[in-house]
């Protein structure tokens, strides 16, 4: 199997990027993470590639930066699969390119010593055969080198309850409210604010079980953690005091993904809808049939949503699709 190696743009996000375990798991980019565009990998640039293949699998992958004129290895996943579309397992997070935590090694600043020759050009990434002499230097780099994969984890986050929060549940909340508006916006300083959000979460659960909201805030910082379990059992508890909300609804579709239980993610993203009627939920059901590999169900959510605006935002062509897929596909969509 060919190599595929990936430049990083900023090695002062790697953890929160590329080696950040995500429920069992990291996520790398082919592309900027700085341009959002959809483009990301071209599968034919692999001797094994084809035009029709979405994925694959196996890829040893390296991680390289770029250090007084030359390009040093990072880190590696040791085998991965690397996917033509973007995955997003949370809002913070994307990547098409996954990998085990088990399968994945990122090395110690003093330890980056092993250098490649690039011919990136514009893309953030090339593809290194077998028969390329690039090939071996690499392979023995990743059965020499030494790393440190305790670096993947992000448990110990200082959290610190003022009084006041700790002591009042209409505090707690507006806390929560706070931190969940943050990471709606993208404005999350670290995983730190997260963190909080999970704790402040919790503890307003527990100054009142009665009402669902802590919960809430709970399972959705539980979701981004990727501690999706966790967040699965919080979020159960407020539908049994709200199980009519909307929101509710998406938050556990959004755990079911992480679980990789797709198709049962998108009927409860179906159910935010149905309640609801706003179309952002029948974007997210339309992705969850995308990652169950169900295309014909994706169009059939995205052509409902009426606002263009939120297809175009996502990156969505609805001809481009039809196109895409077999027209016999299409049809029993054409002919309902």
């Amino acid at each position: 199997m060919a190599i595929l190696v990936v430049r990083i743009e900023d090695d002062s996000t790697l953890l929160m990027n590329e080696f950040f375990d995500y429920n069992g798991v990291c996520y790398g980019l082919t592309r900027s993470r700085e341009k959002n565009d959809e483009i990301c990998i071209n599968l034919e640039d692999f001797y094994e590639g084809t035009v029709q293949s979405e994925c694959l699998t196996d890829v040893p992958v390296f991680f390289v930066q770029e250090r007084d004129g030359s390009w040093c290895v990072t880190g590696w996943y040791r085998k991965a699969e690397v996917r033509k579309r973007i995955l997003r397992p949370s809002l913070f997070l994307e990547g098409n390119i996954r990998a085990d935590v088990r399968d994945v090694w990122l090395l110690t600043d003093e330890n980056r010593t092993t250098t490649f020759t690039a011919h990136f050009g514009e893309r953030y990434y090339e593809v290194v055969e077998e028969d390329d002499a690039r090939y071996q230097p690499l392979l023995k780099a990743m059965d020499d080198g030494s790393g440190r994969n305790a670096m993947l984890r992000y448990d110990c986050v200082d959290i610190f309850l003022q009084s006041t929060i700790r002591n009042g549940y209409s505090a707690c909340l507006r806390e929560c409210e706070r931190l969940a508006l943050a990471l709606m916006r993208e404005e999350c300083a670290d995983l730190g604010d997260i963190k909080r959000l999970e704790v402040c979460g919790r503890h307003a659960a527990i100054l009142n079980g009665r009402e669902a909201d802590g919960y809430y805030y709970e399972a959705m910082a539980d979701e981004q953690l990727g501690r999706v379990r966790q967040g699965m059992k919080a979020i159960e508890k407020a539908l049994r005091i709200e199980p009519e909300a909307a929101d509710l609804m998406a938050v556990k579709g959004q755990l079911l993904v992480g679980m990789n239980r797709n198709e049962a993610a998108a009927q409860w993203f179906h159910k935010a809808w149905s309640e609801s009627g706003d179309d952002d939920y029948l974007l997210l059901e339309g992705r969850a049939w995308l990652l169950n590999e169900q295309p014909d169900n994706a169009l059939v959510c995205f052509k409902k949503i009426e606002d263009p605006m939120i297809l175009d935002t996502a990156g969505i062509n609805l001809r481009d699709m039809e196109q895409r897929w077999p027209p016999v596909s299409v049809r029993s969509f054409r002919q309902k």
